[in-house]
């Protein structure tokens, strides 16, 4: 019988792995620096952090035209110069080898010590609008910021009934090797959700989004990232350019009856942030120039969010990414072809 590689993971067995898992379990997921460094004072982490995200700004200097793309977009969102542009990416980077040590730190930690350090470094705010059933799915479109995986540990479930069910839609490069050891399982029993994945990148992801959500699932995806198999596009403004979101999204949506939450999680000193900030219900009878309007307003929360912690945020490369897209579509269009937007 062949595995279906499309479909949600399986519900977690009642047994299993303890969450702290071996460095041969890790390779290809976390790096053999990150795992050595985790066990490292948290003084020392930082002054790895910023070593390592020094190396990797190094070597961007001397291939630049791999990260053009990503300091025009800093440079356009920041209204800074190309110098200063360098700089803040520098910084991006300094963070992102921050939160691979953190990430790798969490790994080992046996399942209660990992709760005891949600509860004390988590801080969550998406309580639904009171009118609202609390346990009615939705799908979060989350900003690229960090540590997804842990932005909804145990906090979460004590305050919003609907995310005990969770489906997180993931390229499979990221969601493979995470299923392959057990990883949303052991979340599964530490916190007492179900957490299962979906892979981003296949044909048939609107079809197992719509599926966990007729299960109960709420549904996480990156939205300002995620490969989308679709050329079905509709206009939007991001960061003050022509961009294109995905029509998909909304469709689902709209037939599933379900809202769309924009979530964040961003750290703030030692602590990091899970918030909502826009819950969007796309009507049965939305127009084509209503979707316009909802996709921009997503991306006007997403543009607003990405100037405010520009230095945590991991996906400047996929914003540059729409305004290509964007461009392309428009000459496309203007050139009497035909391109899938709405």
């Amino acid at each position: 019988m062949v595995e279906n590689k499309n479909a949600i993971s399986p519900a977690p067995p009642a047994y299993g792995m303890p969450v702290g898992v071996r460095f041969s379990d890790m390779i290809g997921l976390i790096p053999r620096w990150a795992w050595l460094g985790g066990k490292w004072p948290y003084f020392m982490q930082m002054a790895l952090a910023v070593f390592v995200g020094s190396i990797w700004t190094l070597k961007a200097l001397a291939n630049t035209s791999k990260v053009s793309s990503t300091l025009s977009a800093i440079s356009h969102v920041l209204s800074v110069s190309y110098l200063r542009s360098w700089h803040i990416y520098w910084h991006t980077q300094i963070n992102h080898a921050r939160n691979t040590l953190i990430f790798s730190t969490l790994c080992r930690l046996p399942g209660e010590r990992l709760l005891r350090w949600g509860r004390r470094h988590t801080q969550v705010d998406i309580r639904p609008p009171k009118e609202v059933a609390p346990e009615k799915p939705v799908i979060y479109l989350v900003v690229s910021f960090a540590l997804h995986y842990f932005g909804m540990l145990q906090p979460v479930r004590q305050q919003y009934a609907n995310v005990r069910k969770i489906a997180v839609v993931q390229p499979r490069c990221a969601l493979e090797p995470l299923q392959k050891i057990g990883f949303y399982q052991s979340l599964s029993r530490m916190t007492g959700q179900r957490i299962e994945g979906i892979a981003a990148d296949q044909p048939l992801v609107a079809r197992q989004i719509a599926r966990a959500v007729r299960q109960g699932f709420s549904v996480a995806m990156r939205v300002d990232s995620m490969p989308t198999e679709t050329v079905r596009m509709v206009g939007s403004r991001l960061c003050g350019k022509a961009a294109m979101f995905p029509l998909s999204i909304l469709e689902i949506a709209k037939r599933l009856e379900v809202d769309l939450v924009v979530l964040s999680v961003v750290r703030e000193e030692d602590v990091f942030r899970t918030a909502s900030h826009l819950r969007l219900a796309v009507p049965a009878q939305a127009s084509g120039e209503a979707l316009t309007e909802m996709a921009c307003r997503i991306d006007g929360v997403i543009g607003a969010l990405i100037a405010r912690y520009p230095e945590q945020y991991t996906a400047w490369h996929a914003v540059a990414e729409r305004w290509r897209l964007a461009r392309e579509i428009e000459q496309a269009l203007a050139d009497g072809g035909e391109y899938g937007a709405a």
